[in-house]
């Protein structure tokens, strides 16, 4: 009886140890930002944008060359750029590329700026731009606070004819809206008492 315990136990112990897994690696520990595909929060909203104005389109968008102009705030007289407005529209010119909708860079120079702080090809001054582009069609776009976020429309236009040929809304909350109207630590746009 002796003898079959002993080989029982010594059978265990042979068991046991191959039952043994390897201790498994830690994961590393990513931040959102080292994430493939990674974006900032706001892109999924204005994602939804360039999706709802290619899918609510009354035309062939193919045919078009569209530009993108900044947000406008709908209490302002539509003459004022933030840094949030601006944003948002370089965000929507990325993602209608994306979907692969004809777009023109309208304030692209003919030349390359070479200052000492840096090389630029891009201008706000519009006696560097051409007279005639041939843009077809415009995203022109509006926003609106509310107390958890902004609103935000956009619609694109036929420039000649200013037929709304598609339209697009979103919500965006406002911890988003703060990451992009944030430079460094001041912010630009402030929340509405």
């Amino acid at each position: 009886m002796n003898r079959l315990m002993l080989l029982l136990a010594g059978s265990a112990f042979v068991l046991s140890a191959c039952t043994v897994l390897p201790k498994p690696e830690p994961k590393a520990q990513l931040s959102p930002y080292d994430k493939p595909f990674s974006e900032p929060g706001s892109a999924h909203y204005v994602n939804a944008i360039a999706e709802q104005l290619a899918h609510n389109a009354t035309i062939d968008l193919t045919r078009t060359t569209i530009g993108v102009t900044t947000f406008s705030n709908v209490t302002s007289d539509y003459n004022e750029g933030t840094p949030f407005a601006q944003t948002l529209a370089q965000q929507l010119m990325t993602e209608m590329h994306r979907s692969d909708l004809p777009l023109m860079d309208f304030k692209t120079t003919d030349f390359i700026r070479v200052t000492e702080d840096g090389d630029f090809a891009l201008t706000q001054d519009y006696l560097e731009l051409d007279e005639i582009i041939p843009i077809s069609h415009v995203v022109v776009g509006t926003w609106a606070q509310h107390r958890t976020g902004v609103m935000v429309s956009a619609r694109l236009v036929d420039i000649n004819s200013k037929d709304v040929v598609s339209v697009a809304q979103t919500f965006i909350p406002q911890l988003v809206v703060r990451q992009l109207s944030e430079q460094g630590d001041k912010a630009i746009i402030r929340k509405a008492p």
